[in-house]
């Protein structure tokens, strides 16, 4: 394996972990580094936590526990229209009668 230089790694997720209830892990010890360039996808079964994973790294939900990085800085307590994060929805969510 080629080592790369820290300054490559574009998105970080450090030990991030993600309970609705307080109980239940959805994510539980999420780390993976994703560098400049690299192409990710994330697969797994209906629950599994890929939707609640890339709904943190949005902003739009917040890790129970864990960090995670936006080139190199910490993104957890930065709200989601300063993440220059851009997200495109499965399904119609704002206006499902209007058309383009």
């Amino acid at each position: 394996m080629l080592e790369t230089q820290s300054n490559d790694v574009l998105v970080s997720f450090r030990g991030v972990q993600k309970s609705y209830d307080g109980e239940n892990l959805i994510v539980k010890d999420l780390n993976v580094e994703i560098r400049k360039g690299e192409f990710l996808t994330l697969l797994g079964p209906s629950g599994s936590g890929k939707t609640t994973s890339l709904m943190m790294l949005a902003g739009f939900e917040t890790p129970t526990a864990g960090e995670i990085l936006l080139a190199g800085r910490s993104i957890n307590n930065v709200p989601p229209h300063k993440r220059d994060i851009g997200m495109v929805f499965q399904n119609y969510a704002l206006f499902p009668h209007m058309t383009v």
